[in-house]
C-alpha cells in the first residue's frame, strides 16, 4: 500500500496518457460505427460532440499526463522508476480500455504480455519489509 502512495503520480500520469489515447481514437471509432455519415448532413452540435469534444478531452488528458509525470519525477529517487511505472500503467490501461470499449481482440499473446507487465510492476513497486532489511544488514 505504501508503494501506491509513493508512486501515485506515476500511475496517474499513465492513466491520463491512456485517457488521451482513448479520446484520440474515439472520433474514428464513432465514424467506423457509421454513427457519423458526413459533416455536411450533421448539425453543428453533432460535429462538436463527436469531433471537438473528444479532441478537447484528449488535449486535457495529455496536459494532465505531463503535469503528473513531472510531479512523479520530482518525488521519485530514480527517474527510471517513474518512467517505467508511467509507461507500464499506460499500456495496461490502454489494453483494458481497448478490450472493453473498442472490442479489440484479446489474444493469448496479449494476455501473456499484460501478465509480464503486471509482474514487472509488482516487483518494481514492492518495497522490502523491515524484517528483510534487518536480515540483509546482519
Amino acid at each position: 500500500m505504501e508503494a501506491l502512495l509513493k508512486y501515485r503520480y506515476s500511475f496517474l500520469a499513465g492513466a491520463c496518457a491512456a485517457g488521451g489515447s482513448f479520446f484520440g481514437k474515439l472520433p474514428s471509432y464513432l465514424s467506423a460505427l457509421r454513427l457519423v455519415k458526413s459533416t455536411t448532413g450533421n448539425s453543428y452540435v453533432e460535429v462538436a460532440l463527436i469531433q471537438l469534444l473528444p479532441l478537447i478531452l484528449m488535449l486535457l488528458c495529455n496536459v494532465c499526463n505531463m503535469r503528473y509525470f513531472l510531479k512523479a519525477l520530482q518525488m521519485s529517487q530514480q527517474t527510471l522508476t517513474a518512467t517505467v511505472l508511467t509507461a507500464a500503467s499506460n499500456y495496461v490501461l490502454s489494453f483494458i480500455l481497448g478490450v472493453l470499449v473498442y472490442q479489440e481482440p484479446l489474444s493469448t499473446l496479449s494476455g501473456i504480455g499484460i501478465s509480464f507487465i503486471l509482474a514487472g510492476l509488482w516487483f518494481l513497486c514492492d518495497s522490502p519489509t523491515k524484517t528483510e532489511i534487518k536480515s540483509k544488514q546482519s
